[in-house]
């Protein structure tokens, strides 16, 4: 059974990964893939669901971009769950963002709830404030 999903939101955010993900895996820290996780679990994700997430996040390191277009074509869930909405708006985020990094700090500062997904200059320039004093 083929699920349907909306294939423009796949597009998009298909062009926007492969400018922005070039390496062979994703590189974020494991705290950011921690954020992912929880958000998921916020909108009900179960455990299995959990599980596979962070199979593909932790161990495979998918692409963000590669891992958000699986999950819109089914990989946690059907079109109609509360979850897939999460993932067309964290779908919709990636592109918005226009930066892995500001991405997933947008995640930990903003409510998917109350918030629509939008650019937000401040967390991508927080997230590489923050790499640089980490790691450099």
């Amino acid at each position: 059974m083929t699920q349907s999903f909306d294939q423009n939101l796949w597009e998009k955010l298909v062009a926007t990964g492969k400018k922005l993900e070039r390496k062979q895996t994703h590189g974020l820290h494991d705290v950011f893939v921690e954020t992912i996780l929880a958000t998921l679990n916020y909108y009900g994700a179960s455990e299995e669901q959990l599980k596979l997430a962070g199979f593909d996040l932790y161990t495979a390191k998918y692409k963000i971009w590669d891992w958000l277009g699986m999950c819109l074509t089914g990989r946690l869930g059907k079109e109609k769950d509360p979850l897939y909405s999460c993932i067309e708006n964290m779908a919709n985020l990636y592109i918005l963002q226009n930066d892995v990094g500001g991405w997933v700090w947008w995640l930990r500062g903003h409510d998917l709830d109350v918030e629509k997904p939008h650019r937000c200059e401040d967390c991508i320039k927080s997230y590489h404030d923050w790499i640089k004093e980490v790691f450099e």
